[in-house]
């Protein structure tokens, strides 16, 4: 159910950030669990989505991210931005071996109880793709963007 949410949430962030609605003050609960699992983060941005579900936008370790809380203000997940050099040494192989000449342009971890993946938008020629990976490297989808 959570990987189905979190997915759900990757696909909307762009839309749901346009609508989010700041709070001046997150649920204690939940800024408890986020200072906790997110010490140090700086610049930090609560707001509730239009699901009901505290966001947290903060740099943290130099990274651009993004935190869900449940309105039980249990942890639900993080997305951040990164490097495609910053990726596990597996991903970057099955990346190179998947694609004869890719240039990825976007890389986001996206972190849940259930695991890691990986979000990657990558150019190949006149094509664009969204390819989605596990740790191990193996693609859990691949969809052709138009451009």
């Amino acid at each position: 159910m959570k990987k189905f949410f979190l997915a759900a949430v990757v696909l909307t962030v762009s839309i749901v950030s346009s609508f989010a609605n700041p709070v001046e003050k997150a649920d204690p609960k939940a800024e408890q669990a986020f200072n906790k699992q997110f010490a140090g983060a700086q610049n930090i941005i609560w707001s509730r989505t239009d699901q009901d579900v505290m966001k947290v936008s903060f740099v943290w370790g130099g990274h651009s991210t993004v935190a869900y809380f449940n309105s039980n203000a249990e942890f639900v997940g993080s997305i951040r931005n990164m490097f495609f050099d910053q990726l596990p040494m597996i991903v970057i192989r099955a990346v190179d071996q998947k694609f004869k000449s890719p240039v990825v342009t976007e890389v986001r971890e996206v972190s849940t109880d259930e695991g890691t993946t990986y979000a990657l938008a990558i150019e190949e020629g006149v094509k664009k793709y969204t390819v989605k990976f596990n740790s191990l490297g193996e693609v859990l989808s691949k969809e052709r963007v138009k451009k």
